[in-house]
């Protein structure tokens, strides 16, 4: 048994026993705090010294891990073992007390939402006995210190749950004596102080609540230059005019909400009144939410596929239709990883948006998006969310940000394939495909009108192949026809038409860079690396829509060998489609900007001096 909330000490036969000088419990706390998962030597250099480490620092880790193997002696259940390139330490997850404290508080979580706040009460109590005072008190290094923050906000949320819980109990005279001496040392947090006044009113101390409210309200303009929060402000109000009424017992607030009962989060945009031709599509996720509902772990669906073809839409339709499965609510977020710019959102951003969401304040937001996913996750246990994540383009930004709790699905919309996510929980891939030709008429009928779309079949049929069967391309078209309704469409066909060149032209739109096509498949060719760039580039002189690596041996000037890799990354950006092994399709929009890249031969030369 290890102990980390407090000094570090490992417990043995029910004594507590040190283990070592200060550095060696930061080596221990290094490997405790990781989950049991094997810790580098240049990380553990790193947590122990950060940028000041000298030339022994990785002798002395090395003594150090030495030191611990005597201190666990050959007959504990965990020793340091060796691994490549670093150190493990294999243990139970119930053998650290923080993971004991982080399941006894969502125990205490689920009776409060049950509405048994006695239970809940007694189990947040249960949880802050396991503290013995600051967090690894007195271990020394940057990685202990960021955990230390991130633990005493754990600490701090649970303590505020357990007096809201004796708050709510009506157990006035006792929390206000505990919430007076926590206001004292914490005048700026807005929640102690909204639970003390109602502490202090419900016994009956109504001067001392008002004088609780103007102290924190000094303190926050001194300090921070702010103005109490609207919460505190109308309960101060309330209590003011007599009219403030004590929290009933089924109110159940979280955490940052100080008064009023939680409602389920529902950031989802909204949907389509109507998606076409996505029916199978729909039903496929549906099932596979259904099959995941047991897994001990959530579950992710990554929607993917060509740019325009309707993955946001699809996703949040998706979302819309899934939405009562998940009574705690659905969160949304917007990446940018596809977006012209190139320059997705930074996960500690989102993460904070995410936090607030919950009812984090942000002067309690941990620093780094590694303390922020952790506590993301730590508040969503035991919850069924759904999570949207709209616009991602690598797993990299997406580590932090997957809850992955039991009963929990990620909804995921990328032009990428994502697939290194397979690894870690269920997941589905989706591949979503352009519409078919009835499906792409359908969609114009729904937008400019039956009669209209019946009217031209011809110039209809010859748009549709303009578009490409894509949703973005066809709501461009409609955007246009919309805006001239007496304009004939075999017109409006014959603009898409001009010349091969011109294709995405007439699909660009200067007044809703959404609408506009070459932009959004732009994108994904600046983010090839030189030899898919180049692949790229070269198929412009290929004459059809269907080819082989070995039909562009000659003209790419590559071996066979190097062109069987390179297709492989132009799929991956769903740039090209693999119709069956060894033949690509790629339509004709994508094939229409490749023709504007420069030529094959500049192309060819472009790749030799990369080569050399």
């Amino acid at each position: 048994m290890f102990s980390v909330l407090g000094p570090v000490r490992l417990h043995r036969q029910g004594a507590l026993e040190a283990v070592g000088q200060p550095r060696q419990c930061a080596v221990l706390a290094s490997l405790l705090l990781r989950g049991g998962k094997p810790v580098s030597l240049s990380r553990l250099v790193d947590d122990v010294w950060g940028d000041e480490a000298p030339p022994s620092a990785e002798g002395s880790v090395r003594t150090y891990i030495y030191r611990l193997r005597q201190v666990l002696g050959k007959q504990s259940d965990s020793s340091v073992q060796s691994v490549d390139g670093g150190y493990l330490l294999p243990f139970q997850p119930e053998a650290l007390d923080l993971t004991r404290f982080k399941e006894t508080t969502a125990r205490a979580r689920e009776a409060r939402s049950a509405g048994n706040l006695t239970l809940a009460a007694d189990l947040l109590s249960e949880a802050l006995k396991l503290w013995r005072g600051e967090a690894l008190a007195g271990v020394p290094g940057p990685f202990a210190s960021r955990q230390r923050s991130f633990l005493s906000q754990l600490h701090f949320a649970c303590l505020e749950e357990q007096l809201s819980c004796e708050v709510e109990r009506g157990r006035y005279a006792e929390a206000a004596a505990e919430l007076s001496a926590l206001h004292v040392e914490h005048p700026l947090r807005e929640r102690v102080c909204g639970l003390l006044m109602t502490a202090l009113y419900g016994a009956g101390r109504q001067s001392e609540a008002l004088m609780a409210y103007h102290t924190t309200s000094h303190m926050l303009r001194q300090h921070l230059g702010v103005n109490p929060s609207p919460e505190l402000q109308q309960v101060h109000e309330r209590i003011l005019s007599g009219r403030f009424r004590l929290p009933r017992r089924d109110t159940r607030p979280t955490t940052g909400q100080v008064f009023t009962a939680s409602q389920p989060l529902a950031q989802l945009p909204a949907a389509l009144p109507r998606l076409v031709g996505r029916e199978k599509e729909q039903e496929q996720i549906a099932q596979f939410v259904t099959a995941t509902e047991s897994s001990p772990v959530g579950s992710v669906c990554v929607v993917n596929g060509v740019a325009g073809v309707g993955k946001t839409a699809f996703t949040t339709a998706v979302a819309h239709r899934l939405a009562e499965r998940f009574p705690d609510g659905q969160l949304f977020a917007d990446m940018h990883g596809e977006g012209p710019t190139g320059k997705p959102r930074d996960p500690a951003e989102v993460l904070a948006d995410f936090l607030q969401a919950l009812g984090v304040r942000s002067e309690a937001l941990p620093e780094g998006t590694q303390a922020r996913g952790l506590l993301f996750r730590d508040l969503l246990a035991n919850r069924r969310v759904l999570l949207v994540l709209d616009n991602a383009w690598d797993t990299d930004e997406l580590q932090d940000l997957l809850p992955l709790t039991p009963g929990s699905v990620v909804l995921i919309a990328s032009r990428t394939q994502l697939r290194s996510l397979t690894t870690s929980c269920p997941t589905l891939s989706l591949p979503l495909l352009p519409l078919s030709q009835v499906n792409a008429r359908h969609f114009l009928a729904c937008r400019l009108g039956a009669e209209r779309v019946a009217a031209e079949p011809e110039a209809i049929d010859h748009i549709i192949e303009c578009a490409g069967r894509l949703p973005l391309a066809l709501a461009n078209v409609v955007a246009r026809a919309a805006y001239r309704p007496q304009m004939p469409l075999t017109r409006l066909a014959a603009e898409y038409t001009a010349s091969e060149h011109s294709a995405l032209d007439a699909l660009h739109s200067n007044d809703d860079v959404i609408l506009n096509k070459r932009a959004s498949i732009t994108s994904p060719y600046r983010r090839l690396d030189p030899e898919a760039t180049f692949l790229f580039r070269a198929l412009s002189a290929w004459p059809g829509a269907l080819f082989a690596a070995s039909d562009v041996v000659n003209k790419a000037r590559q071996s066979e060998q190097q062109m069987d890799q390179l297709p492989s990354g132009l799929t991956h950006a769903h740039l090209v489609s693999e119709e069956v092994p060894g033949r690509h399709n790629w339509d004709r929009l994508i094939a229409t900007l490749s023709a504007e890249q420069p030529s094959a031969a500049n192309a060819a030369t472009s790749s030799t001096s990369l080569n050399t």
